[in-house]
C-alpha cells in the first residue's frame, strides 16, 4: 500500500471513531412512553414557559371541587325523633310487616324502622283504592317563616300570609287506600294552591319541592316542607303514608330541618 493510501485509511478510521463517540453521548433522545391499552406512543406535555416536558398530575381538590369520584347519600331520609314519636323499633316494625335489612338496618327504600305504635309505610303500587269515602283534616302553614323573615328570598316576601296560614284546617274527603301525597295533590288543585313535586324512585315516593310558590331553601339552607300526621312526622315519603279515617294531616314549612316545628332529624 502506498504512503498516500495509508494516510487516507487512517483518516477514515478516525472519522468513524469520532462519529461513534458522539452518538453514544446522547445524540438520540428517549422514546416516549407507550400506552399500555392501545400500544400507541403518548406525547408528554410541554411546559408552556420552558418548553420542557412536565409530569401530568391529577388536580387537587379545591373550593367547590372534588378530586376523583365521590358519592353522596342523595337526600336520604334519616331516622326521626319526634316530640311524641320516639326512636325506631325494629321488632315492632318487622311484626307489622316491614322488611328490615340486617346489614343496613333499613328497608329496601332506605327507611329506618318506625317507632312502636306508628304505621309502617305502604308502597303505593301495592295499595288497593276503593270507592269508599272517608274523611280527614288538612292544614298547610308557613308560620316559621314569620320568625325568620330576614332569611327569606326577598322576591317571596309578598307570598307570606300575615298569620302564616296557607290553607286553614279543613275537613276533606279521600278514598280508602289513598295516601298523603294523593290527598295533597287533589286538595291543592281544588283550592288553586300551587304545588310542585318530584318523583324519587330511590325512596318510592314523591318529594314536595314547593307549595304556594315557597320552595326548599327559600328561607335558608335548612328550609323546606315537612308533613305531620296525628302529631307525628313520619320518617318516610308522603306517597307511602296510607290515610285512615279521622287522620289530621299537616304540611308545615320548616326553616331549621324540622327542629323549629317539633321534628328533629337524628343523624348518626
Amino acid at each position: 500500500m502506498s504512503k498516500k493510501h495509508r494516510y487516507l485509511a487512517i483518516l477514515l478510521i478516525l472519522i468513524l471513531a469520532m462519529t461513534t463517540f458522539l452518538t453514544g453521548c446522547g445524540g438520540a433522545g428517549e422514546e416516549p412512553p407507550v400506552d399500555p391499552q392501545g400500544g400507541e406512543q403518548i406525547e408528554q406535555p410541554l411546559d408552556e414557559v420552558t418548553g420542557e416536558e412536565t409530569d401530568s398530575e391529577e388536580p387537587e381538590a379545591g373550593d367547590g371541587e372534588v378530586a376523583g369520584d365521590s358519592e353522596t347519600d342523595g337526600n336520604v331520609v334519616t331516622e326521626t325523633e319526634n316530640e311524641n314519636g320516639g326512636q325506631g323499633d325494629v321488632e315492632y316494625s318487622e311484626s307489622q310487616g316491614m322488611k328490615i335489612d340486617e346489614e343496613t338496618g333499613k328497608d329496601q327504600f332506605l327507611t329506618d324502622p318506625v317507632p312502636a305504635g306508628k304505621p309502617i309505610p305502604v308502597e303505593p303500587q301495592h295499595a288497593v283504592i276503593t270507592d269508599k269515602q272517608l274523611t280527614c283534616t288538612l292544614t298547610i302553614t308557613c308560620k316559621t317563616i314569620l320568625d325568620n323573615i330576614d332569611d327569606l328570598d326577598p322576591e317571596k316576601v309578598e307570598l307570606i300570609p300575615e298569620d302564616g296560614v296557607i290553607l286553614a284546617k279543613k275537613t276533606v274527603t279521600f278514598y280508602e287506600g289513598e295516601n298523603v301525597f294523593q290527598l295533597l295533590r287533589r286538595e291543592t288543585k281544588a283550592n288553586k294552591i300551587h304545588m310542585e313535586f318530584e318523583d324519587t324512585p330511590i325512596y318510592n315516593s314523591a318529594y314536595i319541592e314547593g307549595i304556594h310558590n315557597l320552595y326548599e331553601f327559600d328561607c335558608g339552607e335548612l328550609s323546606g316542607w315537612m308533613y305531620k300526621v296525628n302529631g307525628w312526622y313520619p320518617n318516610y315519603g308522603c306517597s307511602r303514608y296510607q290515610l285512615k279515617e279521622g287522620d289530621e294531616v299537616e304540611w308545615i314549612y320548616t326553616c331549621d330541618l324540622g327542629r323549629d316545628i317539633g321534628g328533629r332529624n337524628v343523624l348518626e
